[in-house]
């Protein structure tokens, strides 16, 4: 019984040694090797994770620029408009100024041709009313000779004077 004993321990350490000679060193080798790549798949991680941070900041700094130049140019747009609007709404002020000044000089226009033609007419009608009034005046001879003695006087008092 001893001997198996003493048989059984030489086989464990034997065993052991076998182990310990050509099984450890590749399942050592293996793990140190895993352990380097879950090293690096944690770093990779990290970095990923950097990365990622890195990318959601750009990526918010970009969306805020983007509403800051749309606000911008929104801006810009309504000052466009509303320049616009003031450069029509001038532009309309001035087209009316000028069509008044326009009208008016024409009403002045039409204004003085009436008044000429009435003074025209006037005179005309004023000449013949005169030649009426002439012809009357001298169709008697006491008329006359009281006009011929009225034209004689105001001669008299104009050389007088």
């Amino acid at each position: 019984m001893v001997s198996t004993v003493i048989a059984e321990v030489v086989a464990f350490l034997i065993v052991l040694y076998v182990l310990y000679r050509y099984v450890v060193p590749p399942l050592k080798t293996m793990t140190e090797k895993r352990e380097k790549e879950i090293a690096q798949q944690v770093e990779d991680s990290r970095k990923a994770k950097e990365r990622l941070e890195a990318a959601e900041a750009a990526y918010r700094e970009a969306v805020e620029n983007a509403q800051n130049d749309a606000a911008r140019i929104r801006d810009d747009a309504r000052a466009d408009a509303q320049r616009i609007a003031d450069e029509m709404r001038e532009k309309a002020e001035e087209e009316v100024e000028r069509l008044k000044r326009r009208g008016e000089e024409q009403l002045q226009n039409a204004r003085a041709q009436v008044v000429r033609d009435l003074k025209r007419e006037l005179g005309g009608h004023s000449t013949e009313l005169a030649s009426q009034l002439v012809r009357q005046e001298l169709e008697s001879d006491q008329a006359k000779k009281e006009s011929v003695d009225n034209f004689i006087e105001e001669l008299s008092r104009s050389v007088s004077r």
